[in-house]
């Protein structure tokens, strides 16, 4: 921007008339300013900055001069000065610019961002307060920024270049939480912050290569393959949906190819002639691999898609790597963001199977909690040594003893239950020896003694109010199940969808603790969709359609769709955050992440299975 200084021409032709001296020692100072003799100049000024006349433009060249030496301490003292003993001088807007650039020179961002401001409210334009902070704290570390952000929460400028940082860290390294609530807050477009944006290249009909262990030799009928069926299932409906988009006038051409479970057989397959010209590539599932395709896509700059695993680790920190099933840290935080939106108190537990995804999913639960202000009092591993006395723990009643008044009214109140009982011989001799010991004796008809107590538990109701069991253990999570039930009380219990193919308990049992599970793989199979993609299936391969046959299919049919809105790079699709709705699955969601976000939280209403967090991704 043009430098605000202050020119002869302000002056006034009163000035002329005082002393001639002082007229000459003020031009000169002026000469030696524009000659760029800085330190002269400021000794000259400084004489001149207690006259009556030229006082105040001699100070303000003073600063300047300070100010061009890089004396910045001392050029921000004259400044506020002059601020301070002319507060209605015209040419204040000056003074403040020059004061801001020393705030910002000198690195103290605090009072430069508040002179900034200031100029703004003062000039009716923020112009300059913009290129300011671009300017100055465009190369800040994020952590500096982060805190500055947290000063200054309306500053879009700050907010902006934070968000930029953010998306520019290394995958694994990313504070999601952070990204996402600026671009709630902000409303920007990811894609165009993205330094590996790409442009959008857009053709008439795509190729996409699924690369998947088939281990055979011929794609030529696949109805005849028998063995397999997990990749078949996945590759018949990738073949299901691309019939559907071809209808659609949007031609996906598939190129299969046999990875093998093998590394050396993957990298033959990348330098196969004419590899290079896929739009898009799916798979493969083994971890050597994946590696080694996710190194290819990133050098060679094409979209890479894992349609199985929810290991971040699969993608790395490649800008070109997805997973189409979110990851265990997404899952752990989206079923925390369902706790924290039905929590009954600010108390947890979080128990977990020691393994890599359990333990990873419990820890990121537990620090989504804590970080909301809810309490984790027990976060510890569930083996077959410790796993009794943990679910003894939560159902351990004790006897509370009443008096025959007090178990009168109790008594009548709904849900509580009181019992009696004879009074143990070691009881009496010990009411006969021991003066602390207390029980409440009540006499029977046959005057014999009785008391009255209620069964309470050690561990006060309603004080929990979630419990995460991290295990995909039959024997844990059926454990965990009859300890909630036993204590009938407001506890949420978390799970996995997996629990719903071993427990031991019926539907109506768990739709009345109101246990939630979350489930990537949920699918809608009581609508129309549903039956009508079945009847698909059934029609076109001649069997029921597996998981794998849905998940195949939704992956192709989800990336086919954007390929076509968006072209060969859809990052821009990805990164705008929209819900994309599943045909049976719930659907896709990416925003600044590159696994999908969609995790459901399903339950049990009215013995029937619901998804209890839409409100929590739907646009």
């Amino acid at each position: 921007m043009r430098k605000l200084i202050l020119v002869i021409s302000l002056l006034t032709s009163g000035m002329l008339s005082f002393g001639q001296t002082n007229q000459v020692e003020y031009l000169e100072a002026k000469r030696l300013f524009n000659n760029g003799q800085y330190l002269s100049a400021k000794a000259a000024f400084g004489s001149l900055t207690e006259n009556e006349v030229f006082g105040k433009y001699a100070s303000f060249y003073f600063g300047l001069s300070a100010f061009k030496l890089a004396d910045y301490d001392l050029s921000r003292d004259m400044f506020l000065q002059i601020r301070s003993q002319y507060p209605a001088w015209e040419q204040n807007k000056e003074v403040l610019y020059w004061l801001s650039l020393t705030y910002w020179e000198s690195g103290d961002y605090i009072q430069a961002l508040d002179a900034s401001r200031q100029l703004t409210e003062l000039s009716g334009s923020s112009s300059v307060e913009e290129q300011m902070i671009m300017k100055y704290l465009s190369s800040e570390q994020t952590a500096s920024l982060k805190l500055l952000y947290n000063e200054y929460k309306d500053n879009r400028w700050i907010a902006s270049i934070l968000t930029a940082k953010l998306i520019a860290m290394p995958y694994e390294s990313r504070d999601f939480v952070l990204i996402n609530q600026l671009v709630d807050d902000w409303g920007f477009d990811l894609y165009d912050m993205d330094p590996n944006a790409l442009p959008q290249l857009k053709k008439d009909q795509y190729n996409v290569a699924v690369l998947l262990p088939f281990l055979f030799d011929g794609f030529d009928n696949t109805n005849l393959i028998e063995q397999n069926d997990l990749i078949m299932d996945m590759y018949q409906g990738m073949l299901l949906a691309s019939e559907e988009l071809k209808a659609e006038g949007k031609k996906i051409n598939i190129f299969p190819y046999d990875t093998k479970r093998r590394a050396q057989f993957t990298e033959s397959i990348l330098t196969t002639p004419g590899f290079e010209n896929h739009d898009l590539i799916i798979g493969p599932l083994y971890i050597q691999p994946n590696n080694i395709v996710r190194k290819y896509a990133e050098e060679k700059q094409v979209n890479h898609f894992n349609p199985i695993s929810s290991h971040i680790k699969v993608i790395g920190d490649s800008p070109f790597s997805f997973m189409t099933r979110p990851g265990y840290e997404t899952i752990a935080n989206q079923m925390a963001e369902y706790a924290l939106a039905n929590r009954r108190n600010n108390y947890a537990m979080v128990f977990y199977e020691e393994n890599e995804r359990d333990s990873l999913i419990a820890a990121t639960f537990s620090k989504r909690l804590e970080a909301n202000s809810v309490e984790v009092i027990w976060h510890m591993p569930i083996t077959k040594d410790n796993a009794r006395n943990l679910i003894d723990t939560l159902s351990a009643q004790y006897e509370y003893y009443l008096r025959k008044s007090e178990a009168d009214s109790i008594s009548k109140l709904p849900g509580r239950f009181v019992h009696d009982r004879k009074v143990k011989r070691s009881e009496l001799r010990k009411l006969d020896r021991d003066s602390t010991f207390y029980l409440p004796l009540t006499y029977d008809e046959d005057q014999k003694p009785i008391v009255y107590y209620e069964n309470r538990f050690h561990m006060e109701p309603d004080s929990i109010g979630t419990i995460l069991a991290s295990t995909r253990s039959n024997l844990f999570a059926n454990n965990l199940i009859s300890a909630v039930a036993s204590r009938s009380d407001s506890i949420k219990l978390l799970g996995f969808g997996e629990w719903l193919d071993f427990t031991m308990m019926s539907y109506s049992q768990l739709d009345r603790l109101g246990i939630a599970l979350s489930d990537p793989d949920y699918m809608n199979m009581y609508s129309e969709d549903y039956d009508s993609l079945t009847e698909k299936f059934i029609i076109r391969f001649k069997t029921q359609p597996s998981i794998n046959h849905i998940r195949g299919y939704e992956t192709m049919k989800y990336l086919g769709n954007m390929l076509f809105d968006y072209g060969k790079y859809f990052q821009k699709g990805l990164r705008s955050g929209d819900f994309s709705a599943g045909s049976v699955f719930e659907g896709f969601k990416y925003g600044p992440f590159n696994d999908n976000q969609i995790v459901p939280i399903i339950q049990f209403k009215n013995s029937r299975l619901e998804v209890v967090n839409r409100e929590l991704y739907e646009d």
